[in-house]
């Protein structure tokens, strides 16, 4: 039998981006109602995961949770995967792209790339 308490491989993250204008115009309404900082709430059922991002979150932070480790441990000889699943228009490119030229919103793969040559530098 597995051990409870053994930390899995697989990571399941959950970003949630703000309405647009499109939607605010339509009259859309955010539903999702957080609690702590791995579970959210539509229609009064809770679903967890190992981590849940609310609309506020910047992309460092994103980055940071999810992606800074896994960079680590394959500089470190480990292989790590990190991919972005989702909707269309959901934020998947914003997440893992974001604007090349602004470092505060430089998503996951620029700053894996920043952070690869960084460790190549420093050798």
């Amino acid at each position: 039998m597995a051990d409870a308490n053994a930390e899995c491989n697989i990571k399941v993250l959950c970003r949630f981006r703000p309405l647009n204008e499109s939607e605010i115009v339509r009259g859309d309404k955010f539903i999702p109602i957080f609690q702590g900082e791995d579970t959210v709430i539509f229609g009064g059922k809770a679903y967890v995961f190992d981590q849940v991002f609310p609309t506020n979150t910047t992309q460092e932070q994103v980055y940071n949770t999810c992606a800074k480790q896994i960079v680590k441990d394959v500089l470190g000889g480990y292989n790590g995967t990190i991919f972005a699943y989702g909707q269309t228009s959901s934020g998947k490119t914003h997440t893992m792209e974001g604007n090349l030229h602004d470092p505060q919103a430089m998503g996951i793969m620029p700053r894996i790339a920043q952070d690869i040559f960084e460790h190549i530098f420093a050798m």
